[in-house]
């Protein structure tokens, strides 16, 4: 904690041509011209010391501070110089603006840059798991969102990066291994969640990050209670015992669960909200006892959006007897801005996992039309939690899927296989085609992309077990 003055952290900020003196961990993060730099050492010096343009004009430099926490003092010194010295006296999120200047009229040498830095670890932290995406799932979505050239929400985070997904004992996944990975950092054997090949017990980032008093959510398309939400709640030989993972995210207590499968939640020859009757043998009506642990309980779009979330801070929301029924209603996105709006309330920040559940259900039945679908309404929710990284520096965002689903491909030109999909239209009227090369998952690795604290790390190719280590060193800093 910087509670003196006499700490000072030394902040010079990279524009073009300036060099790195000093390590430290940044990445641009969505909004272009913003960058995010966590500071992590004492002192860090990044030389911008530039004399002169490539016209040889003079420049000078010109600082100052455009937002800083509440009862803060912090100030900059020298604060015309390349190199001022930033003085932090509390910990929290800064920004200051840089302008350079070469002094000539109209100059389009004239650089603007706000940059937003935290002198403490990463608050929050947003995983959006795409079901089943690859890298060809979000190039079908780009071309029938905005074009061959357009930019998706998730193209615009800074880091891109590939993740393999093989499990502890096979080389294609299933979504409870894959998932298991990411959330505890250990592979184990398909069908498994939260334990490991030998069936021992592993602790899940989000067990860990309401240890250390932060919120934390579950959203999905899916059940909640199915394999990639389950992996960081609870702990079963086999996935499908679901209505035993019902019962562990609510043990758990999970601040927030929304998506569907509210059949789980209800013992057998009772009906809830919607036309099927509960599954539990056990007797037990999970909704009730949620209530009762202080839970409000909403199933239909217009409850969920009623909720206010200064007054709320548990919701469980199950929206269908099993997945959500398309169109979705609510909608991922709408799911994700009330789950963030709650969880944000903790001051000691949150944890949230996203899934668009249901890009793996479309590609296994090799259909295309709803995987592309999915896929764009999953950018959505990457654009909700990008708007709120940007207002929110200490936070680490993630897009990512647990495996690859279906071996799709794209093309602009018919191949004329029995399994292609299509014409499919771009903005611009341009028509292209999908084909698959399987109802199963696949061994490609998936694309992740990631802003905010040490997202720099994404880049290259990690094991999926990298991400817990991602996420578990943010959280513990």
């Amino acid at each position: 904690m910087l509670k003196h003055y006499s700490q000072i952290l030394l902040i010079v900020f990279i524009l073009s041509g300036c060099s790195k003196k000093d390590s430290i961990n940044a990445a641009p993060i969505a909004n272009a011209g913003i960058d995010q730099t966590v500071i992590t050492t004492s002192a860090v010096t990044l030389d911008c010391s530039l004399s002169s343009d490539a016209n040889g004009d003079l420049l000078t430099y010109r600082w100052s501070m455009t937002s800083k926490p509440d009862e803060s003092t912090a100030i900059l010194v020298n604060s015309a110089s390349a190199n001022p010295t930033f003085v932090a006296d509390i910990d929290g999120v800064y920004a200051a603006q840089l302008i350079v200047d070469d002094k000539t009229v109209n100059s389009t040498a004239d650089n603007v840059n706000i940059y937003s830095f935290s002198t403490s670890s990463v608050k929050n932290i947003i995983l959006l798991i795409g079901d089943g995406m690859g890298a060809e799932h979000i190039k079908a979505a780009r071309w029938q969102d905005v074009g061959v050239d357009g930019i998706l929400n998730m193209d615009s985070l800074s880091v891109n990066g590939w993740i393999r997904t093989g499990s502890a004992d096979n080389l294609i996944t299933d979504s409870a291994a894959a998932s298991t990975a990411i959330a505890t950092g250990t592979k184990t054997n398909n069908g498994v969640i939260g334990l490991d090949p030998s069936l021992n017990e592993l602790s899940t980032i989000l067990e860990e990050a309401k240890q250390q008093g932060r919120s934390v959510g579950l959203i999905t398309t899916v059940q909640i209670s199915h394999a990639t939400p389950a992996a960081f709640a609870s702990h079963v030989e086999d996935r499908s015992q679901m209505t035993e993972i019902a019962l562990q995210l609510l043990n758990n207590d999970v601040d927030v669960l929304l998506g569907g499968g509210e059949d789980e939640f209800l013992p057998i020859s009772s009906y809830g909200c919607f036309s099927e009757p509960g599954e539990r043998n056990d007797g037990r009506n999970l909704i009730d006892e949620a209530i009762g642990k202080g839970y409000t309980y909403v199933c239909d779009s217009n409850s969920l959006e009623a909720i206010d979330p200064t007054f709320t801070n548990k919701l469980i929301g199950l929206f269908a007897d099993e997945g959500m029924v398309r169109p979705f209603s609510p909608s991922l996105d709408v799911m994700a801005q009330k789950a963030i709006d709650i969880l944000s309330q903790n001051p000691n920040g949150f944890f949230l996992v996203i899934e668009g559940g249901q890009i793996d259900w479309a590609s296994h039945s090799n259909d295309a039309a709803n995987a592309i679908n999915d896929t764009v309404s999953f950018d959505k929710v990457v654009k909700v939690a990008s708007e709120f990284t940007a207002m929110n520096g200490d936070t680490l965002i993630m897009v990512t899927a647990d495996h690859e689903t279906g071996g799709m491909s794209v093309s602009l030109n018919p191949t004329g296989y029995s399994s292609e999909d299509g014409p499919f239209t771009m903005p611009d009227g341009t028509k292209f085609y999908i084909n698959w090369s399987t109802t199963g998952h696949t061994y490609s690795n998936v694309p992740i992309m990631s802003s905010g604290y040490n997202s720099n790390l994404f880049s290259n190719i990690h094991e999926n077990t990298f991400i817990y280590e991602v996420m578990k060193n943010a959280f513990d800093k």
